[in-house]
């Protein structure tokens, strides 16, 4: 590293750096609790998977005395910002809710979970800027592979031809001239993103990444926010607060290289990093843990139920049937819990199932309902499945 980046990075600028790294992730971390209390402490309608099924539920009371704590716990890191018992027990209580209903596990808790592990539980102090570097090295990576493996997801031909023409609908319902040329950008997106991506590892092009990566979030904010698609607003505080990652992280006169923040052979957190994710290619980790949100590459189901089956259900799940055709009915899950949690479905298929396994409970006739899953992977995907509720 240069003499300015030693200068900056040993002094008085890395400590405060830090801290305001751990502040951009507790304020939009408790701005997505306070948006989704349902996901949290309910009253909710949308079934709950836990992690193991023989997992003492948390009751209502507790639940609301822990999500509480978690306001109070982020309120005292900010407080005492070099203390770490304060993120120790707001992880341990995320966990803890984690382990009751895999819904929860949405990409935004799971990095933000991540980032303050890597920030806030590292060791070091005011002497020891060396520790408190490989910190920020850590939370470099972190960001560095979140849009590499972002971008690596898109590259299918669902997301080129599909979602991203949809993201960016409130461009193309003003200027419906534009489409063809934005969608045919849809099919370059994917590489773009992972090129920004390396492009912060490298000294010769970060200064063009970063740029790029606030405009993706600008442009993404626009395209959800309330004056385009208006839609999944618990993801809007998540992108502006990646905006400020990026500018915390990757700006300033610190001089880093690629080395300094992917080699690191004494701290497993820097393989979890990079391996987990890409675990998820070949169906061995999770789409949602591994930067997939909107990537088009996202397992998805459809509960079908006739028109007996439909009538059997209860009212909290009737309100989210689609009659599509006679005698054939959709549970339309992306509403459901969009509407009761004000989250989107957690993608996999063993949460499906379970789901679909809460429903056939309501059912007089168990043979009135169909779940269809189909797995979209890079590799090994696995062909499109149906299961009645015997099978579940």
């Amino acid at each position: 590293m240069g003499k300015q980046g030693n200068a900056e990075d040993g002094g008085v600028a890395l400590p405060r750096r830090l801290f305001l790294l751990r502040l951009t992730i507790l304020v939009p971390f408790c701005t997505g609790l306070v948006m989704s209390p349902g996901l949290w402490t309910g009253p909710r309608s949308y079934p709950k998977v836990p992690v193991w099924s023989l997992l003492p539920p948390i009751g209502d009371a507790v639940a609301a005395v822990l999500y509480g704590a978690l306001f109070v716990l982020a309120g005292l890191a900010m407080i005492v910002p070099r203390a770490r018992w304060p993120i120790a027990g707001l992880l341990a209580i995320i966990v803890t809710f984690c382990l009751a209903d895999q819904t929860r596990w949405q990409p935004w808790v799971f990095q933000y979970g991540f980032l303050l592990a890597v920030v806030g539980l590292a060791g070091g102090g005011d002497t020891a800027p060396v520790d408190d570097l490989q910190t920020l090295n850590l939370a470099r990576l972190v960001i560095v592979f979140t849009y590499v493996f972002s971008g690596l997801q898109k590259i299918n031909l669902n997301f080129m031809e599909n979602e991203f023409s949809w993201i960016i609908t409130p461009i193309t319902s003003l200027l419906p001239s534009m489409a063809i040329a934005l969608d045919a950008f849809g099919f370059l997106v994917p590489f773009v993103q992972v090129a920004f991506g390396v492009g912060l590892l490298t000294r010769r092009f970060r200064r063009a990444s970063l740029a790029a990566a606030v405009g993706m979030h600008i442009f993404v904010l626009a395209m959800f926010g309330p004056l385009g698609l208006n839609w999944n607003d618990i993801v809007w505080p998540w992108t502006a607060a990646m905006a400020v990652f990026d500018v915390l992280l990757f700006s300033g006169p610190a001089e880093f290289a690629w080395r300094d923040i992917v080699w690191n052979v004494r701290d497993l957190r820097h393989g979890a990093a990079v391996a987990l994710p890409a675990l998820s290619f070949f169906n061995l980790w999770d789409s949602y843990l591994s930067s997939a949100l909107y990537s088009g590459n996202l397992t998805e189901a459809q509960i079908y139920l006739s028109d007996l089956g439909a009538a059997a259900t209860t009212g909290n799940v009737r309100p989210y049937l689609v009659r599509i055709s006679e005698n054939t009915n959709v549970l339309n899950l992306q509403r459901w819990a969009i509407e009761d949690l004000n989250v989107t479905p957690y993608a996999e298929t063993r949460v499906f199932k379970t789901i679909a396994k809460d429903v056939c409970g309501t059912l007089r006739n168990r043979d009135q309902l169909v779940l269809v899953v189909k797995e979209q992977r890079m590799f090994f995907s696995r062909p499109e499945a149906g299961f009645r509720c015997s099978q579940l």
